[in-house]
């Protein structure tokens, strides 16, 4: 079964897709449909939009990430990129029960917007840089 997308889905993956520049963390290509991947399930509802849980990958690369790639090589994937701690820290936090609250996901929502466009105008000021 698929876990719907809503409008937090939408841009928690543009922000991370922005935060990692466009670019797949493991091969790099930027050149590819690109995806925002979850270390830990989306149906960890704990982690679903932690941006700490999430990263910038290929379709090739996530779906290696996802299935192709043995369990070790993936954590060891993962591991590298956040670091022991905080990989562990994600993976703990992951199995936590998280019951939203009325207002709680709507708060993270505009928090989540107003990343993403905090973000989007940091990078057309690295551009005006250039």
């Amino acid at each position: 079964m698929r876990i719907k997308r809503d409008k937090m889905d939408i841009v928690f993956s543009k922000l991370i897709r922005l935060r990692d520049r466009h670019r797949c963390r493991r091969c790099g290509r930027a050149d590819r449909k690109l995806d925002c991947a979850h270390i830990e399930s989306r149906r960890h509802s704990a982690t679903r939009w932690d941006p700490d849980n999430a990263l910038c990958l290929c379709f090739a690369c996530h779906r290696w990430f996802d299935g192709e790639g043995s369990r070790r090589d993936t954590d060891q994937f993962a591991e590298g990129i956040l670091g022991e701690q905080l990989y562990a820290d994600i993976r703990q936090k992951a199995r936590a029960v998280k019951k939203w609250k009325k207002g709680e996901k709507e708060a993270l929502y505009q928090d989540l917007k107003a990343q993403l466009r905090a973000l989007e105008e940091e990078r057309r000021e690295d551009v005006d840089i250039v």
